[in-house]
């Protein structure tokens, strides 16, 4: 079996290679090729450990940088480098255009499979393409090593546009993002989801990024819109976008903070240079106060007031939290005195704000059980050493016992039904010998 700690660190060194080709202002079709080589190289190994599929797998890499490339369709066509056979793709219609890129749904016109397609937009200059193209292979190198997971968008490969010339993920065509599900939930019936929703789809989240972290990968950006639905079964869930992604065992990656406000840890926003996967443990604990409530849990303006609405809802930090990040940041200790500064001149609710966790008070035992709450209360702790991880969560007795699959909630209800159907009959006999004594004792006066 492949040592976990080898891929960490042969998926940081494969970043390296990334950054140092991408810092050249330079990735020729050629390079690009190689290393769209290495990355299936490790997203095969990292899903099949037999030391015969290495064996060959480094074969094919060895012969595939003097490879020359055909140019084939109309569409985007694979570079990977490998001996598969070079597809082109035909674009059914738009799914997101960002300000970073676009993404489409296209089919293979070879296997009419349907695929998802990630392009980033190009802003001009080698040095600005070389980039783009860094920041895309990154993405497909964080896929790559976490191939395998269904809880996790699969990866197809690179393929590269021969009209732009422009590269391209090419990855597992899932549905609608949740962000969108949740919105349409909340149009239609008013309020977040059931408890036992939100159990089954934070089930799955747990155990993706649980895969994830075991493979050194850090996401950074968990938020609704970056998690799946997928079609046909509105109850499996896939996390996408590693475009944010950085490895544990990278000593500098490009951009060391990075998210979205909302849904970004303490420690994130505070800048503590050495965080962990923790952080996205945090991103996990708004997901599932946004499912059960419909509604952003902090919704902040700025890291300020992100920082604010954290301090409104958890508290503010005690002395021990306090001195356990003043080796590594001296903003919180600035943050708290200008939250403390703020609450003096507010009304005297908004100064009692941030004494205590108000989370029981926003999610009461009406919508979110102990078991449930204890779960929520573990993944929104200010501290991240005390934070609760992937597995301990999945541990949690909330999840224990508890079946929330479709089937899981029929049998639930049949066993309910044939329950209450034996309480039916129960009752009619009881009734039955009651009215037949009663008869007996009316004969006998």
């Amino acid at each position: 079996m492949a040592n976990k700690s080898d891929d960490t660190t042969q998926l940081a060194e494969l970043c390296a290679i990334i950054d140092a080709a991408a810092a050249a202002e330079t990735m020729g079709e050629r390079r690009v090729a190689s290393i769209s080589a290495m990355i299936d190289e490790f997203h095969a190994v990292v899903r099949d450990d037999d030391d015969d599929v290495k064996t060959v797998l480094r074969r094919r890499r060895s012969s595939s940088s003097s490879r020359k490339m055909k140019k084939r369709g109309r569409w985007w066509r694979r570079v990977d480098g490998t001996s598969r056979t070079q597809c082109s793709y035909r674009q059914i219609e738009t799914i997101s255009n960002g300000g970073f890129g676009v993404v489409v749904k296209a089919e293979n016109r070879d296997t009419g499979e349907t695929v998802a397609i990630k392009t980033l937009r190009r802003r001009g200059g080698a040095d600005a393409d070389a980039y783009a193209t860094g920041v895309l292979l990154r993405e497909a190198c964080f896929m790559a090593a976490c191939g395998g997971n269904p809880h996790l968008v699969g990866l197809h490969g690179v393929a590269r546009n021969p009209q732009t010339k422009e590269y391209s993920l090419v990855m597992e065509y899932v549905g609608p993002s949740l962000s969108d599900a949740m919105d349409e939930h909340v149009k239609r019936h008013g309020r977040g989801n059931t408890e036992s929703t939100v159990r089954r789809t934070m089930r799955q989240l747990l155990a993706g990024v649980e895969a994830m972290h075991g493979r050194g990968v850090i996401h950074r950006n968990i938020k609704l819109s970056n998690i799946l639905v997928v079609d046909g079964d509105g109850d499996a869930v896939k996390i996408c976008d590693f475009g944010l992604a950085v490895s544990t065992a990278e000593a500098a990656p490009p951009c060391r903070w990075g998210g979205t406000d909302w849904y970004m840890s303490p420690e994130m926003l505070l800048e503590v240079p050495d965080y962990d996967e923790l952080v996205d443990m945090w991103s996990l604990g708004c997901v599932m106060a946004k499912l059960l409530s419909g509604k952003a849990l902090f919704r902040g303006e700025g890291i300020n007031e992100q920082l604010d609405k954290i301090f409104d809802v958890v508290g503010v930090p005690g002395k021990k939290t306090r001195k356990a990040f003043e080796s590594k940041s001296k903003l919180l200790a600035q943050k708290v005195r200008q939250w403390q500064w703020r609450a003096r001149q507010s009304s005297p609710e908004q100064r009692r704000a941030g004494v205590d966790n108000r989370l029981r008070e926003l999610f009461p035992e009406t919508m979110l059980s102990q078991d449930g709450f204890e779960v929520l209360k573990g993944l929104l702790t200010f501290n991240p050493a005390k934070r609760m991880t992937a597995s301990a969560a999945l541990r949690h007795r909330w999840f224990a016992g508890a079946d929330d699959s479709k089937s899981g909630g029929a049998a639930a209800l049949f066993r309910k039904a044939t329950l209450l159907m034996f309480l039916l009959v129960g009752v009619l006999i009881i009734a039955w010998a009651l009215v037949r004594l009663s008869i007996g004792v009316t004969a006998g006066n």
